[in-house]
């Protein structure tokens, strides 16, 4: 028995010795960027038409007697193939992972300890330290990298007292990006442990666009300032926030394609700031045709939010006028193209009378649909009245900020049906009075709103009183003025223009379920 003794024990250390070489065992992490987002991409998302629309702030300012400057900033919608007016589209955000950009991925325990760190190059990640953890253990990932080729700066504080509470890098030089990304993850020696990278941006970023295509003039000189605007910042690495340090100073804005009538800023414009609404742009100088101008400040307060994307818009447009677009008699107003009679109206016709006449009022058209129910003098709808809700798409298949004409859409070509918002810079830019016998009847066809340009008191727009049907039969004729915005609040509340002898605005008629099947006359504005 003593001889097998030496045997039993040997057996047993080899077993512990086994068992400690398991706990032990590591796991290799595979690192790999695949993304990066803005918010703006993930709150506004897939909203064909709807009111959550990111907020468009918009400012008009006179450059002279003859021009206006039209300035508006509104979130990126990157789900959205048209988002500015001219069609163009600020850059991808898929620019940004540009191969050979540098970041950084960072791990701590569980308890917030530091573990380490590797610094990873875009497209070469393979010549990176493998970094290998150690089996059944779970880690906080954090990866943050700047955009840029080149290195990152050193972490801080030293090793030996880093946790993911006070881990924090020190940027000099303000306008690069922040990338931010954070993941918990359990290591296995058995399996494939893939940190699969999806950055998100921590930094407002704001594209210029300057489009002077209404003029006929090209531009040949501008350059611009944002602020406020720090050169440094200290990011915290636990949560991706930063604050600013540094000196105060506002970040140049310089532009390509000079010499054309559309000009985009030559770099991205990265704010470095925190959640404000006080960032101003600053036009220094900007020469268009014959015009040279400096010190436009279109806005003094906007609202900017850390990791949005937004596009700031200058059209420079002539002041509000009488002209004809696409063929169609029109009147500029707000900066914004109308057409100056209803659908269905002859367009030869004064658009406003001494006395305003049946021949003034339009047909009327169920929410989404491309065929008209009624003519301006019926009092029934006919065989065309749709018992069914038409799709919310079918005059607007973009969104508000950025709307593309649906395939209902019975504007001539160059027009299309306005949305809500379009409605609003209207109202915002006339002053409205009425004409007429405002009392109801359905033969009464005098009563109309008239809107008077605030810039230009000889340019007007009138809109007969037609009223609205129901279902059948009309209602409000003489009573009240309105005319339906391509977009809604859901299928069962469209937006209209409502203008009565004592209000006017842009809302909704309330929520109904037959709300999409109410017929209302159409006024065009220009694409």
């Amino acid at each position: 028995m003593k001889n097998y003794l030496p045997i039993l024990i040997c057996a047993l250390l080899l077993s512990c010795k086994s068992e400690n070489i398991t706990d032990q065992s590591t796991g290799l992490v595979q690192v790999a960027l695949s993304d990066v987002v803005f918010e703006s991409e993930q709150s506004i998302g897939n909203r064909a038409a709807t009111p959550d629309e990111p907020t468009t702030q918009r400012n008009t300012i006179e450059l002279n007697k003859d021009f206006l400057m039209v300035a508006e900033l509104r979130p990126e919608d990157t789900t959205s193939p048209s988002s500015l007016k001219d069609g163009s589209r600020a850059e991808s955000d898929t620019a940004t992972l540009g191969n050979n950009i540098q970041y950084r991925v960072l791990v701590y325990d569980q308890a917030g300890a530091f573990v380490t760190e590797r610094d990873y190059i875009r497209g070469q990640e393979a010549s990176t330290q493998a970094l290998e953890l150690d089996n059944a253990t779970t880690y906080t990932f954090v990866a943050v990298s700047l955009g840029l080729t080149s290195a990152i700066p050193a972490t801080t504080p030293a090793v030996a007292t880093r946790t993911l509470i006070n881990s924090r890098i020190v940027v000099t030089g303000g306008t690069s990006a922040l990338m931010y990304y954070q993941q918990t993850m359990t290591v296995s020696d058995n399996a494939i442990n893939r940190l699969d990278i999806i950055f998100k941006h921590r930094k407002p970023l704001i594209a210029v666009t300057i489009n002077s295509q209404q003029t006929g003039y090209n531009i040949t000189a501008a350059s611009g300032d944002f602020a406020p605007h720090n050169n440094g910042m200290t990011v915290n690495l636990a949560d991706g926030s930063h604050t600013q340090s540094g000196t105060a100073q506002p970040v140049a804005v310089e532009f390509n394609t000079v010499g054309s009538q559309i000009i985009t800023n030559t770099s991205n414009n990265y704010i470095n700031s925190v959640s404000n609404s006080a960032t101003s742009f600053i036009l220094n100088s900007i020469t268009i045709g014959p015009l040279t101008l400096s010190n436009l400040t279109p806005f003094t307060t906007l609202t900017v939010a850390p990791g949005v994307r937004y596009n700031l818009i200058l059209n420079i447009v002539p002041t509000d006028e009488y002209l004809t677009h696409e063929g169609v008699p029109s009147a500029r107003i707000n900066g914004r193209i109308w057409a100056l009679h209803n659908m269905g109206v002859t367009n030869t016709l004064d658009h406003n009378p001494t006395t305003i006449t049946s021949a003034l009022h339009g047909n009327y058209y169920q929410f989404g649909r491309n065929i008209n129910v009624a003519v301006g003098t019926s009092t029934r709808t006919n065989s065309n009245y749709n018992g069914n809700n038409a799709s919310i798409t079918n005059w607007n298949r973009g969104t508000e900020a950025a709307p593309i004409k649906g395939v209902n859409d019975v504007c001539p070509d160059g027009f299309r049906i306005p949305t809500r918002a379009n409605l609003q810079e209207l109202l915002n830019g006339v002053v409205v009075t009425r004409r007429g016998n405002w009392s109801e009847s359905n033969t009464n066809y005098n009563a109309a709103a008239v809107l008077t340009s605030r810039r230009n008191a000889n340019v007007l727009l009138t809109l007969p009183a037609q009223g609205y049907f129901l279902t059948n039969d009309v209602s409000d004729r003489g009573h009240e003025a309105a005319i339906y915005a391509s977009n809604a609040l859901s299928t069962s509340d469209p937006y209209r223009l409502l203008i009565t002898f004592t209000n006017a605005s842009v809302g909704s008629p309330g929520t109904s379920s037959t709300a999409f099947l109410q017929s209302r006359p159409l006024r065009c504005t220009a694409q």
